[in-house]
């Protein structure tokens, strides 16, 4: 790692978004020094002190913005329709090398930071290393490891099957030893062939005891809930973060439930609803049959995936209509989302009721609070890593805007 310099860095900008205010400011710098920033002050107040040399960036037709932060990927996983089972068929050298690419990938889209929600045994974590040591690029990753799952639970392939009080609490300790910043479980089944997403994988004695057990060993705990059951034992288990929040009923359809809505937002704990990766299978699914004769199976296919994607926005309506805690977290490398499409999210997220202003906070300084980080990232403050994004348009008008990358800076680094 590079060390202090006497070299102060100057980002000038149209505007710069404000991530505590929640507002947009015109002619703004943004002085960085030693990888963090030390100033942000209209431009007219610039002012040196002799002898120090001066790094100048200046984007007139830009706006400056947080570096996203994308609280929900996996990086070992391609995201070109292949399924978990599928990917398992990997040795964990390819997993790695996928993961160097994502990365990548990732960074150069202006996510400079992701949580990686579960990967391949200790391959996410070697990544992360990689990244810290400068040997790829690649954003900061808030790693899990393997998430926890019972036997031949969802994404029980990854290596940390566990059952029961001790078994759970015994994998919590292991992961934790290993360098793990956070707790992924496995509340209900998923994607995994043999998994069932519609019923809880986990007893809140269980569910209770790794939650007490990552608390205690300072870690935060993030659950994979798809079913109603299971939503209503991670909030009986205290556990921080919910993701997908689905509310499959135990027949498998998807029906919000007021009364359970109420109870997460009165909760105050986080939800990551993940929408983006129900309307990327609609992409997938016409983009592999294009060009082919259509028929009744076919048709009945692409109606369920689009029903699918507009009852899982229907539930993130309602659930910000209740007052939750929404997040963005991409699930890209996932099923048919790929790295490099995290404003996917955000419009998706838009699209189900937030304001374009609370999809861009969502996707920075809440997300960055979500992981427990909001003191280093997440919004463009004195002190903090400076982690920026030049963005050609206003995302607070327009959040498709957030694909329109000028230029990216992790740590006060341009790095495209």
């Amino acid at each position: 790692m590079t060390g202090p310099t006497d070299t102060l860095t100057v980002i000038k900008a149209a505007a710069i978004f404000d991530a505590v205010k929640g507002d947009v400011q015109s002619n703004m710098a943004v002085i960085v020094e030693d990888g963090k920033i030390k100033q942000v002050l209209p431009q007219h107040q610039l002012s040196f002190p002799d002898g120090r040399q001066i790094e100048t960036y200046e984007y007139p037709n830009s706006m400056i913005v947080p570096g996203l932060v994308d609280c929900h990927t996996h990086s070992n996983m391609p995201g070109n329709g292949l399924s978990v089972d599928e990917v398992d068929e990997d040795t964990d050298d390819i997993h790695l090398l996928e993961g160097v690419k994502s990365a990548r990938i990732a960074l150069e889209s202006g996510v400079t930071t992701v949580r990686d929600n579960g990967g391949w045994h200790k391959v996410v974590f070697s990544l992360k290393e990689g990244i810290r040591r400068q040997i790829v690029p690649g954003p900061r990753i808030v790693a899990s490891g393997r998430p926890i799952t019972m036997t031949g639970g969802h994404c029980w392939m990854m290596g940390a099957e566990a059952d029961g009080v001790e078994g759970v609490r015994t994998a919590v300790r292991q992961l934790v030893h290993e360098g793990a910043d956070f707790i992924k479980v496995m509340a209900s089944g998923g994607t995994t062939h043999g998994s069932m997403p519609e019923r809880p994988s986990y007893t809140l004695e269980e569910l209770t005891a790794l939650t007490n057990e990552a608390h205690l060993r300072g870690k935060l705990v993030a659950a994979h809930a798809h079913s109603m059951q299971s939503i209503i034992n991670c909030l009986d288990a205290g556990l921080d973060m919910i993701i997908h929040c689905t509310f499959i009923q135990p027949d498998g359809t998807i029906q919000y439930e007021p009364w359970l809505g109420e109870r997460i937002a009165a909760a105050g704990v986080w939800v990551n609803p993940t929408l983006h990766v129900a309307r990327s299978n609609v992409t997938h699914y016409q983009n592999q049959h294009e060009g082919q004769p259509s028929s009744r199976e076919g048709d009945l296919a692409l109606e369920a995936l689009k029903i699918r994607a507009e009852e899982r926005a229907e539930v993130c309506r309602q659930l910000g209509m209740a007052g939750a805690r929404l997040i963005g977290g991409s699930d890209c490398g996932w099923g048919s989302y790929p790295f490099g499409q995290f404003h996917m999210e955000l419009d998706a997220m838009a699209d189900a009721g937030l304001s374009y202003k609370q999809a861009l906070l969502a996707g920075t300084h809440q997300a960055a609070a979500s992981l427990g980080i909001a003191n280093i990232i997440g919004s463009i403050e004195q002190n903090k890593e400076a982690d920026l994004v030049l963005i050609n348009g206003d995302p607070t008008t327009n959040i498709k805007d957030l694909a329109q990358v000028e230029a990216v800076f992790k740590g006060g680094i341009k790095v495209r």
